[in-house]
């Protein structure tokens, strides 16, 4: 994780990960400014199947993210404290 910041195209990833991070930030910023030749390198590099999972998952977690901060941070959640019987019957 330490490599992936904004030069990951610098950085020593696999070249297959840096395609799988191109597509997500064109997902998140800009999906119709994904170059030509990216999407002909993510056609050869990735199945069908493994392109609709990676854009949907990074759709969905960008919405999630985004609905999150929009709805705030959840309501404190009480704290229940539940007596532990012990052998004899007693309660400690």
């Amino acid at each position: 994780m330490d490599r992936i910041d904004d030069d990951y195209d610098r950085s020593d990833l696999p070249d297959r990960f840096k395609l799988a991070l191109r597509l997500a930030d064109a997902v998140i910023t800009d999906p119709a400014g994904l170059s030509p030749a990216d999407r002909t390198a993510l056609t050869r590099e990735f199945t069908p199947a493994e392109l609709v999972e990676l854009a949907l998952t990074v759709a969905m977690a960008a919405g999630f993210s985004k609905a999150a901060i929009a709805w705030g941070p959840p309501p404190p959640i009480p704290v229940t404290e539940v007596p532990t019987p012990t052998p004899q019957g007693t309660v400690a």
